[in-house]
């Protein structure tokens, strides 16, 4: 009864994210009490505050971008566009275009991939963010930082690691390849 219930859980995943989520099985099927208390973690990972939905998505695709450029980009894209995200804002955060952004979704994304590098660029942004939108809006960056690195972790170490490939928002294929590796096999 409870595999079965599993099932539709990973079903329901896979149909919002429109991505495999056999990651999930395995980890179902391996250690079930895992699965159980992974399934806490979701809505920490899909926490929103005070933060303007393109900002908060342009921060989630800097910091996912730091660890995947593959199938939890694409995730991350599709659950953008479902929310309601400017599809523009999506596709200027992927190619790393600031000119293309607003303003807020700029500083987020800037202080987002700035975590996500470890620069300490960041000690830099953290007021602009305090003073824009609290605590709040920076323990909701915390939140969508952490929480969406924790993803690609998890595939890779369950053997679910993808090459990098491309994306797609509305009908434009986008190249997700890191910038770091363009023009160098991923």
């Amino acid at each position: 009864m409870l595999n079965r219930l599993f099932e539709r859980m990973i079903r329901k995943t896979e149909k919002q994210t429109g991505e495999s989520a056999d990651y999930l099985r395995d980890i179902s099927a391996a250690a079930p009490s895992a699965f159980w208390r992974f399934l806490a973690f979701t809505p920490l990972s899909q926490h929103r505050g005070p933060l303007p939905l393109n900002a908060a998505c342009a921060a989630r695709i800097a910091a996912i971008h730091a660890e995947d450029c593959g199938p939890c980009l694409q995730i991350t894209i599709n659950l953008a566009l479902a929310a309601g995200a400017n599809p523009d804002l999506l596709r200027a955060a992927v190619n790393g275009d600031l000119e293309a952004m607003d303003a807020d979704s700029r500083l987020a994304f800037r202080f987002a991939e700035a975590i996500a590098k470890r620069d300490l660029q960041s000690e830099d942004l953290r007021p602009d963010i305090e003073a824009r939108w609290g605590k709040a809006g920076l323990a909701e960056l915390a939140l969508a930082i952490a929480s969406v690195r924790v993803y690609p972790t998890l595939k890779r170490t369950m053997g679910y690691g993808q090459a990098c490939q491309r994306v797609h928002i509305e009908k434009e294929t986008l190249d997700a390849t890191l910038p770091a590796l363009r023009g160098h096999a991923a």
